[in-house]
């Protein structure tokens, strides 16, 4: 304490720093020799510079004098300051042998080593503080003394005399010891909510981590789902190209022996005529009768041989044969597409057979007579009395109700209206405001029309951006135990729309909402 009173005395009021060679003016004011020939470099005024404490003018060419003793005091107190604000890990107490300091403490402004911390006083003043803390940040700046209050009110470090006289007077005060208790505290519940959600976290990392694993696994399976389905089906168009070059093959050479033996046995049968006309000619160009008439030729045409004469369009190769052929293959192909689709294919694997609820459908609505169909009628129709059950709105729900598992279904609809597809509780209200698809808790939806396409929940709306034209075709895929119900696009492109993740805790049927088109639901 009295070190930072005799600091206040031995500072440089120019540098603010502890005095460097001082020098004494003669109004009695000290100045470090450099502060104070700076002073006079830059406020010579014909030979007359003012002290900058008191104003009294001094001749600039005065010599300047160094104050031998104040500089012996400002060399011993640096030297203390340097002491403190280094940490010098020395007790002051050792004098024979310099032992490390431990504490430092406050009230004695000593070091203290293991040894002589066990002596020292244990009263409340001496406080002992940490030896690496800086000596002079543990001093009010304003009065000299000690920091040991806490002020509640300015949540800042004071000493006695700031509370009693000073800018915290009647604020609340608390000794250090017990606010930093105080602080302590709050920190421990401030790192207890930390660890709460470092472990919330952590938590959710290793949730990530393993929705990797699982997605890459899910990657690995589909890479080898489609390798398998693409091979399959090359492997057919495979066999049907080798089949079918292969029967080519054996139809052209058929063909081709069949024109070449006709054309040979017509050339062996031209060759012979030719030689009995050239026999012929060679007798009618004789002179000598007798020869003539000696000759044994006969004169009737005699029979030749038969072979039976096809039509020429008989010999050609036949393309609408192949034509057909293909056309089997092919249909062949389709059949084994769906085959391997349908046990290869989540969405096939997982196929419902939606039913729609006539008993449910508004009045608005007509439903096909196979139930997979409901078109929107603009006339009310009247079929006696309201039934249980009956939705006033232009909804209907599906028969079919899901409990568990997984389940996925696809409908067609006019590009034309408004149409809503989704899943409800059978809880959901029949009439009124809350009736709505996704106005209400017990149904989620997708919605669109010719103008926009959004999801909804319980009267929240997600605003969906799709690709190309009006959407025509949608599916629907529902993992009742994941609480997972998705939507996508399936014609003229294929996009994932939307997914919610939800708590299911009733039974799910299908539900669909129309106004100005139509549904059907495909098989």
């Amino acid at each position: 304490m009295a070190y930072m009173f005799l600091k206040k005395e031995i500072t440089c009021s120019l540098c603010s720093a502890i005095y460097t060679d001082p020098v004494l003016l003669h109004c009695g004011h000290n100045f470090c020799s450099d502060c104070i020939k700076t002073h006079i470099c830059n406020h010579d005024r014909s030979g007359v510079y003012l002290c900058p404490e008191c104003k009294q003018a001094s001749k600039s060419k005065a010599p300047l004098t160094i104050n031998t003793a104040l500089q012996n005091i400002a060399q011993k107190c640096q030297s203390v300051e340097n002491h403190y604000s280094l940490g010098d890990s020395c007790c002051t107490y050792c004098l024979e042998y310099q032992s490390p300091a431990v504490k430092i403490c406050l009230h004695c402004e000593s070091s203290l080593c293991e040894r002589h911390l066990q002596v020292h006083s244990k009263t409340s003043e001496h406080l002992l503080a940490d030896i690496t803390f800086p000596m002079q940040k543990r001093i009010c700046s304003l009065h000299g003394e000690i920091l040991k209050f806490f002020c509640t009110d300015d949540k800042t470090v004071i000493c006695m005399l700031c509370f009693l006289s000073g800018d915290h007077q009647r604020h609340g005060v608390e000794l250090l010891e017990e606010a930093s208790r105080h602080k302590i505290e709050e920190l421990q519940e401030m790192a207890g909510h930390m660890e709460t959600e470092l472990g919330r976290l952590k938590k959710r990392t290793n949730t990530l981590n393993q929705q990797i694993k699982v997605n890459k696994e899910s990657v690995e399976e589909v890479k080898d789902t489609s390798k398998n389905l693409c091979s399959s089906l090359l492997n057919y168009l495979r066999d049907v190209t080798k089949n079918l070059e292969t029967d080519i093959n054996d139809q052209e050479i058929e063909v081709f022996k069949e024109i070449t033996d006709e054309i040979m046995f017509l050339e062996e049968k031209q060759k012979r005529l030719s030689l009995k006309m050239k026999k012929i000619v060679d007798l009618c160009n004789q002179d000598d009768p007798l020869l003539v008439l000696q000759d044994k030729t006969p004169l009737k045409r005699q029979k030749t041989e038969h072979r039976r004469r096809l039509p020429i369009l008989h010999y050609h190769f036949d393309t609408i044969l192949f034509s057909l052929k293909l056309k089997r293959s092919f249909e062949n192909f389709a059949k084994l597409v769906q085959a391997l689709l349908s046990t290869q294919c989540p969405h096939l694997k997982h196929k419902a057979d939606i039913l729609l609820d006539v008993l449910t459908a508004s009045n608005y609505l007509t439903v096909s007579s196979n139930l997979k169909a409901v078109g929107y009628v603009s006339i009310k129709s009247e079929h006696g009395q309201s039934r249980s059950g009956q939705f006033k709105t232009c909804h209907v729900l599906s028969k079919t109700a899901f409990l568990f598992g997984k389940h996925c279904w696809e409908v067609k609809t006019s590009k034309k209206g408004t149409k809503s597809i989704g899943v409800a509780y059978p809880s959901i209200k029949k009439e009124g405001p809350d009736s709505f698809i996704g106005y209400n808790q017990e149904s989620w939806c997708l919605t669109w029309s010719h103008e926009y396409t959004a999801a909804f929940h319980n009267s929240q709306s997600w605003q969906i951006t799709s690709e190309g034209s009006a959407i025509s075709s949608v599916a629907v895929y529902l993992d009742y135990d994941a609480g997972q119900l998705s939507f996508y696009r399936t014609f003229p492109t294929v996009e994932h729309l939307f997914t919610f993740m939800a708590k299911f805790n009733e039974p799910l049927h299908a539900i669909f909402y129309l106004v100005d088109s139509w549904i059907e639901i495909r098989p």
